[in-house]
Formats: structure tokens, C-alpha cells, sequence
């Protein structure tokens, strides 16, 4: 099953950064698994691979599409992990990392050019239900979002820009805290990040919490954050209330397109 996936299997270059990935990875390729896809954008598929055997846990796996002069976001992950680590930022370790050219790969009309593997987490990333104290969404968890937006200008005073700060890409459990996932959007500068870099990041996760009925997302955001980082000033209000209703105005035209 593996090698239809990947039938130049051979050929891919390899990193594990796990201690198990060896064995996960001679799993992968000895015992059958049932495989369901998850996402399809353009660019990359999301699949869950789920062993047959009850022995084995289930895999997650992020696999990456040949586009003609595309770069390769395998690598670009790799570099971003790497720094990430050594900055101590808390994150999702995948098992291992795979990549071939994806300029090759697309010329030999390959599926995919390279791959992410994790483990697959069924409890832990934020829902929707993490956001209020009760059913009827009359009572805000504060704390949580407080801590959310804490989190957030933690990497911003390291230079760390996510991009797509949804509150359902953060896992969160209450012993471990926060940690991050995906890195595709993430860049990575030498210097905190600039006020207007700021606001933007916040303004998705903004638009994800007003898109779940928050009651005054924008608001509360902003204000949380100005807390941590007084250069931003209340005028700078409306710049940040066109910051998220321009992604509030994305995520409505991707929807129309389904």
C-alpha cells in the first residue's frame, strides 16, 4: 500500500527525527493499512492511514504534490523544524520527513514529491466546545483564550509569524499547554515582529473565534494583546478590524467555492 503511494519509494531522500520513526517507517511498508484522505487542496493531500492490526497506532500523513516550479515545502518544513527546536518553541514532532526534486517528480508525472508522517492525535487540538464554559455559549472561556493570545506573543517576541492562527491549528492540553502544528504559512525572522506583522497574525485567529460566535472576538484579541505589547494603541483598532474582516471575507469565498 505504501509503494502505490509512493511507487519510487527507493528514490526519496529520508530524515527521521523521531526515535520510532525507523519502525514506523518498516511498518509502513510490511503491514497493510486502510487509508482515508482527510483534505484536497491544490498544493498537498491530508490522509489518516490506520493499521489493520490493533498493535498499531494510526499515522497521519501530509503528502505533497509536484507543481512546475513550486518549491519544495518538505525541505522549507525541515528548516523551520530545526529552528523552531532550537528556539525551545513547543510543537508536534512528526516521525520522519521525505522528499525527492519535486521539478523531477512532476516531469515523471509522480503523484507526490515528498511527505510529512506524523502520529496521528485524535484528542487535544482546540474545538469549538473549548471556547465557552457551557453549551449555550453564554459564558466565554477567558483564560483559555487569554492564554492562546499569551502564547501568540511569546513567538512574535522571538520572531516567529504563524500565518494561519485558527484556534483549531493549536493543540492544547492543560499539563503541556500549547503547542504548534502547522508550519507551511509559518516565517521566521531574526527580530521580534513589527506591530503591523502582529496584527495580522492575530486577525486570523480573531476571525476563527468571531466565526464560532465569540462574542466580541476582535475586541477581546486586541485587548488581551495591547496588555502584553503597548505600542499598539487604540487607533490602531481599525486597522486590525480590516485585517479580519478581510480574512472573515477569504474564508466566505473559499466556502462559495464548495
Amino acid at each position: 500500500m505504501w509503494t502505490a503511494l509512493f511507487p519510487n519509494w527507493k528514490t526519496f531522500k529520508i530524515c527521521f527525527l523521531t526515535p520510532e520513526a525507523g519502525k514506523i517507517l518498516e511498518y509502513l511498508l510490511n503491514e497493510p493499512f486502510e487509508i482515508k484522505c482527510l483534505k484536497k487542496p491544490f498544493s498537498h493531500r491530508n490522509f489518516i492511514l490506520k493499521f489493520l492490526s490493533p498493535n498499531f497506532s494510526s499515522i497521519f500523513l501530509k503528502a505533497f504534490i509536484p507543481r512546475f516550479f513550486k518549491r519544495n515545502r518538505v525541505k522549507n518544513y525541515f528548516k523551520s523544524f530545526k529552528t523552531l527546536i532550537n528556539l525551545r518553541i513547543p510543537l508536534i514532532k512528526p516521525y520522519f520527513l521525505f522528499w525527492k526534486n519535486p521539478q523531477i517528480a512532476f516531469l515523471k508525472k509522480e503523484p507526490y514529491y515528498g511527505g510529512i508522517v506524523f502520529p496521528y492525535i485524535e484528542r487535544g487540538f482546540l474545538e469549538k466546545q473549548n471556547l465557552f464554559l457551557n453549551h449555550q455559549k453564554e459564558k466565554i472561556n477567558y483564560d483559555l483564550i487569554k492564554n492562546l493570545v499569551l502564547f501568540l506573543f511569546s513567538l512574535h517576541e522571538k520572531g516567529i509569524y504563524l500565518k494561519d492562527t485558527k484556534f483549531n491549528n493549536f493543540y492544547y492540553t492543560s499539563y503541556e499547554g500549547f503547542r504548534i502544528f502547522d508550519l507551511d504559512g509559518l516565517k521566521l525572522y531574526k527580530r521580534p515582529l513589527s506591530k503591523f506583522e502582529r496584527l495580522k497574525d492575530l486577525s486570523t485567529l480573531a476571525m476563527s473565534l468571531e466565526w464560532e460566535e465569540v462574542e466580541n472576538a476582535k475586541i477581546l484579541i486586541f485587548d488581551f494583546y495591547r496588555e502584553l505589547f503597548p505600542e499598539i494603541k487604540e487607533k490602531d483598532f481599525k486597522k486590525f478590524n480590516q485585517l479580519v474582516a478581510l480574512k472573515r471575507e477569504k474564508r466566505e469565498r473559499k466556502l462559495l467555492k464548495f
